[in-house]
C-alpha cells in the first residue's frame, strides 16, 4: 500500500512521516538509501513524500515530491548540500545577544530565504538582556526594508503571540546560532514538545545530547513550528552573485544607476552603490556583507559566519 505523507523529522536514517492520520517512522529506499558526494542528505524535514508501507508497521520512502523551495547550505569540509528544510512558508530567523546580535549571519539567511521565494521573520530573542535603543540601532536598515521584527523573550513567555499572530497557519522554519533560544520557544509554545523528543531519542538509541537535523511541531492553529540544530556556520549553496545582488534590496535599487550593466559593486568605476553608501541608502554594515558574501558566490574563499 502506497501513501502520501510530509516529512516532520529527521535524524540519520530515521525521517518520521505525518500522513494526515498518524505519523510513520520511515527508511529511504532504493536510490534515495544510496549516498552521493554532491549532498549530505536526500530528504529532509518538510518534505513530500511517498510511502511503501510495509508489513512490520515501517515504511519505506520510495520518492520525495517537487518542492515549491528548500533551505540548503553547503557543507564546510565535503562541500557537499545539506538540505536543511523543504516546503518553507516562512523563515524565522532567531537573534539573540551572544553578545551582539550576528546580523552577519542574518544576512546569510535572508539570502537564502529570497532566492528560494520564501517569507522571512527576524525575531530578536532575550529582549531581557538587551538594550532596546542599541536592538533599534542595530536592525534600523532592517526595518527601512520593511523585515517583519519581533522582540521577545521566550524563556519568560514574553511578547510571543505578535509573532505566533503574523505566521498562524504557515510551515516556518527556526533558524539561527545555537544557545540564542529556538527549542525555548518552542517548548513555550507547543505542550509537550521536549517529552516528544525524549521518545524520539529513546526509540533511536541516541544519548541525551544529540540533536537531530530538525523536528516539526504542530500548534493548535495549525501552525507547523519546525526547530532546527543550532549552527557554527551558514554557507550558501548554489547562489550566483546576480541572486545575491537582488537579495540586497538597497544595493539592487542602488546599482540601478552603475555605470556597467555587470557592475558587482566592488572595486569598479562608476559604481553608484558608492554614492548610496555616502547618502545613507545603503548601510556600511549591510554592504560589508555584500562584498564578503560576493566573494563566496564568485567561489573566491571558504565561507566562516
Amino acid at each position: 500500500m502506497q501513501v502520501e505523507g510530509q516529512v516532520y523529522q529527521t535524524m540519520g536514517k530515521w525521517h518520521w512521516v505525518w500522513d494526515g492520520a498518524v505519523v510513520r517512522q520511515g527508511f529511504p529506499g532504493g536510490r534515495l538509501a544510496l549516498g552521493e558526494g554532491r549532498r549530505k542528505n536526500r530528504v529532509g524535514v518538510g518534505d513530500r513524500v511517498t510511502l511503501r508501507l510495509q508489513s512490520d508497521g515501517s515504511a519505506l520512502i520510495e520518492a520525495i515530491l517537487p518542492r515549491k523551495n528548500k533551505l540548503s547550505r553547503r557543507m564546510s569540509f565535503t562541500g557537499a548540500e545539506h538540505v536543511v528544510a523543504a516546503n518553507v512558508d516562512v523563515l524565522a530567523v532567531m537573534l539573540a545577544p551572544n553578545p551582539l546580535l550576528n546580523t552577519a549571519l542574518l544576512d546569510r539567511y535572508l539570502v537564502a530565504a529570497l532566492s528560494q521565494g520564501m517569507e522571512v521573520a527576524v525575531l530578536v530573542n532575550k529582549m531581557d538582556l538587551l538594550s532596546e535603543s542599541d536592538v533599534d540601532e542595530t536592525l534600523a536598515p532592517y526595518r527601512r526594508l520593511n523585515y517583519p521584527i519581533f522582540p521577545m523573550a521566550a524563556k519568560l513567555r514574553r511578547d510571543l503571540d505578535a509573532f505566533l499572530s503574523a505566521v498562524a497557519g504557515r510551515w516556518v522554519v527556526l533558524v539561527g546560532h545555537s544557545g540564542v533560544g529556538k527549542t525555548t520557544l518552542v517548548n513555550a509554545v507547543v505542550p509537550g514538545a521536549e517529552e516528544k523528543v525524549g521518545e524520539v531519542r529513546e526509540a533511536t538509541g541516541k544519548g541525551r545530547h544529540t540533536t537531530s537535523s530538525a523536528i516539526a511541531h504542530r500548534l493548535v492553529d495549525g501552525t507547523i513550528l519546525v526547530d532546527t540544530a543550532g549552527i557554527r556556520e551558514f554557507a550558501l549553496w548554489e547562489v550566483g552573485w546576480r541572486d545575491l545582488e537582488v537579495a540586497f534590496p538597497e544595493i539592487h535599487e542602488a546599482g540601478a544607476g552603475c555605470r556597467f550593466p555587470d557592475c558587482q559593486h566592488s572595486r569598479e568605476p562608476g559604481c553608484a552603490v558608492k554614492g548610496g553608501l555616502q547618502a545613507g541608502r545603503v548601510s556600511p554594515r549591510r554592504y560589508e556583507s555584500y562584498l564578503s558574501l560576493l566573494q563566496e558566490a564568485l567561489g573566491k574563499e571558504t565561507p566562516g559566519r
